[in-house]
């Protein structure tokens, strides 16, 4: 049976809002290039470790509102809920304050190859 890229999908942000690297690493391709507002980021280790210090900060739930998939490929329509588990002095200009919550819109794009993830397109919408 193969893989539909909205299974993917389903399966990334399952496993992205678990806060399990393992988990999520089983989604996401040995090469998988990460660019966002931090920069540009390639491979698993470094894809891991920025997750590791996002879910040690905050609690980081990713919501897809609408996935919209083409060919090996999706765009996805998602509000990023980032609650600091801690003061946080300087995330993307702001300060937060333990408790805080910052909603974001994000629009992704995302590369699909054998049934994971190999390419992520991250910026605000």
């Amino acid at each position: 049976m193969t893989t539909t890229v909205n299974q993917v999908m389903t399966s990334y942000y399952d496993a992205y809002n678990s806060e399990d690297p393992d988990r999520l690493a089983a989604v996401l391709d040995d090469s998988v290039i990460l660019r966002s507002a931090a920069g540009t980021g390639q491979g698993l280790p470094g894809y891991l470790d920025t997750y590791r210090t996002m879910i040690t900060t905050f609690v980081d739930r990713m919501t897809p509102q609408r996935i919209e998939a083409d060919g090996d490929t999706a765009t996805v329509s998602i509000v990023n809920t980032l609650t600091a588990r801690a003061d946080v002095p300087d995330f993307m200009g702001m300060k937060l304050k333990a408790g805080e919550t910052l909603t974001l819109n994000l629009r992704g794009r995302y590369k699909v190859r054998d049934g994971r993830i190999s390419e992520i397109d991250i910026e605000l919408a």
